[in-house]
């Protein structure tokens, strides 16, 4: 089903209204809101229209063999201390084919990997990321924390991005927005135009930044990222016709057949995240995913690989 996402413009048109009016219908239920569908429906049908360089980019990415790529989130956060450089490594070593990661703005707006709003749980600094500046960050500790580990610094993206295999994919994640991250899709932006051979896909929560970025670069693919607690417009997918990403990223609870298969038939990709344990993973592979971000990437390798040899 994967393989056969190229398709014209007005089938993705039509099947684009269909996962609209769907995540509609789900979210309010009640049939009066059928009266509202020709709006939905036209939005649905500028998402139908996404493509180009993005899209193209992408697909290049996806497994001959249709298994799901495969992303570490955070790293290899299972057995290394998250948004680090040894955590990257570890999930390159345990057969990922990419990372998934957190950028925010230091004081002096360099964009670097971390993913709480302060520096407390992970570090041996205090406070958000944008009261220091970039060389006290490069002198934190962000690994001894993690049980095992010695010492690892906050990375810079710049650096994650240097140390990167060829072929994998960063799946850079934009935190935010309030006003301590204004100008991140910038700086975000200007950092990967150092970096032309590396593969990235940029997603966020954040409708707003999204679009800022497709300004900005009109060649990287986006992701739209959406979880249970998410406000209701974006639980329901209903900003990904203003967005027109190349990827959708649910919470593994949201995610079952319908909503993947009109994704495909729409021309959006599906990248889960918050997978639970194995048989959630077995799941999402039944319903046909195109990626997995977990935490234990040598697990899941392993299952994709028990999944495959079934075939």
């Amino acid at each position: 089903m994967r393989r056969g996402l190229r398709r014209g413009v007005g089938d993705r048109a039509t099947d684009g209204r269909a996962l609209l009016a769907r995540g509609v219908r789900k979210a309010l239920g009640g049939p009066w809101l059928r009266a509202f569908d020709p709006l939905m429906l036209a939005l649905s049908v500028a998402a139908a229209r996404a493509g180009g360089p993005a899209r193209e980019r992408m697909e290049r990415w996806y497994r001959h063999d249709a298994q799901p790529l495969l992303f570490g989130h955070r790293g290899a956060s299972a057995r290394a201390p998250e948004n680090t450089l040894g955590a990257f490594a570890a999930a390159y070593a345990d057969g990922g084919d990419g990372v998934e990661l957190d950028v925010q703005l230091s004081a002096d707006a360099v964009p670097v990997v971390l993913h709480d709003d302060t520096l407390d749980r992970t570090s041996d600094l205090r406070g958000s990321p944008i009261r220091h500046d970039a060389r006290e960050l490069d002198e934190a500790d962000a690994g001894s924390w993690f049980t095992g580990w010695r010492r690892e610094k906050v990375p810079r993206l710049a650096e994650v991005l240097a140390a990167t295999p060829s072929g994998a994919v960063v799946n850079v994640e934009l935190k935010g927005p309030t006003p301590r991250v204004l100008g991140l899709e910038r700086r975000v932006v200007e950092v990967l135009r150092a970096f032309p051979g590396v593969e990235v896909l940029i997603s966020s929560f954040h409708p707003a930044q999204l679009l800022e970025v497709r300004a900005l670069a009109p060649s990287l693919p986006l992701a739209l990222l959406w979880h249970e607690h998410s406000l209701l417009p974006l639980r329901t997918g209903w900003a990904a016709p203003f967005v027109r990403p190349e990827a959708l990223h649910p919470q593994s609870s949201l995610v079952d057949a319908e909503l993947v298969a009109a994704a495909h038939r729409a021309g959006m990709r599906v990248h889960v995240w918050g997978v639970r344990d194995d048989a959630d993973a077995e799941r999402l592979l039944t319903l046909g995913v195109d990626g997995l971000i977990v935490d234990d990437v040598r697990a899941t390798r392993r299952l994709l690989d028990r999944h495959g040899d079934r075939r």
